[in-house]
């Protein structure tokens, strides 16, 4: 009898809940939001005006969400993802020629030097191991092309909240990311029929090894070869609450927002564990 290893059986649980994710993936993952997609959009057009990008490689692209933005701006499109449920569900209208192929990330067999971006967009934590993607992604850049991989779990918002427990003491600030890190794998055991094994090795980076470190992402995209790598991290503890504060007007909220994410980007690293999400730009 022939046993799966791990790497193949988060490959396998990854397609089985993004089989049944795919149907309202685009309506029910935050991201699709307007206002993250124009982040997004604004990282994406400064990357593609530093390397005159005319060529992108989507590594995990799901429903298209890279796609769709970078259509605007690059003329070919190469998305790979292992789900088909979800590569259905890819527009390719447009002038951009797009080209889609179902295969694991780790093992694509890429153009070496042939792209001038690649992106990784919320892909990186239903990985088993980072390192064969990330191999992937430099083989595929010409000298000079950039890695661009974005809301990933940070590992030292996740240490702190893994810790705490649920109590009606705790401010709702802290009971709702207590909800959504330590239980959010009992919604999606419930809503889409799945085993708790199925569900964490879905989101392996996430649930099993608990997020990313920054030096460690560091340490290993110079050592597969990148010449730089610059770590960004965002969405901080909170910032819902100011942002959703209905006693204050729109403009109001978001300045306030702002102003505090601002003071706590000056402060890092010390402030970097109140971040929930980070990500990072590594050129070649």
């Amino acid at each position: 009898m022939i046993t799966k290893s791990n790497y193949e059986n988060v490959v396998d649980a990854n397609i089985a809940m993004h089989t049944r994710l795919a149907e309202n993936y685009n309506t029910d993952e935050p991201h699709f939001r307007p206002e993250n997609i124009k982040k997004v959009e604004s990282r994406l057009v400064d990357i593609f005006n530093k390397t005159n990008a005319a060529r992108l490689l989507d590594l995990g692209c799901g429903t298209g969400f890279i796609i769709n933005i970078a259509k605007k701006y690059v003329k070919e499109i190469d998305g790979v993802d292992i789900t088909q449920a979800m590569l259905d569900k890819i527009d390719s209208s447009g002038s951009a020629k797009i080209r889609i192929f179902k295969n694991d990330t780790g093992t694509f067999p890429i153009d070496i030097g042939a792209y001038d971006v690649v992106t990784a967009y919320s892909f990186l934590h239903h990985l088993y191991d980072i390192e064969p993607t990330l191999l992937t992604a430099y083989k595929a850049l010409k000298n000079g092309g950039k890695l661009y991989a974005d809301l990933e779990p940070n590992f030292y918002f996740w240490e702190i909240i893994n810790k705490l427990e649920r109590s009606e003491d705790n401010d709702p600030i802290i009971s709702r990311e207590i909800e959504m890190v330590k239980y959010k794998s009992e919604d999606f055991m419930k809503n889409l029929n799945l085993t708790k094994k199925i569900v964490d090795f879905a989101e392996y980076g996430k649930n099993v090894l608990g997020g990313f470190k920054e030096e460690e992402l560091k340490s290993t995209l110079l050592n597969i070869g990148f010449s730089e790598v610059k770590v960004f991290y965002y969405w901080y503890i909170g910032q819902a609450a100011l942002i959703n504060d209905s006693n204050k007007p729109k403009e109001e909220r978001f300045k306030d927002a702002e102003t505090v994410n601002d003071l706590l980007q000056k402060i890092l690293p010390v402030s970097r564990s109140v971040f929930k999400y980070l990500g990072f730009i590594a050129t070649k």
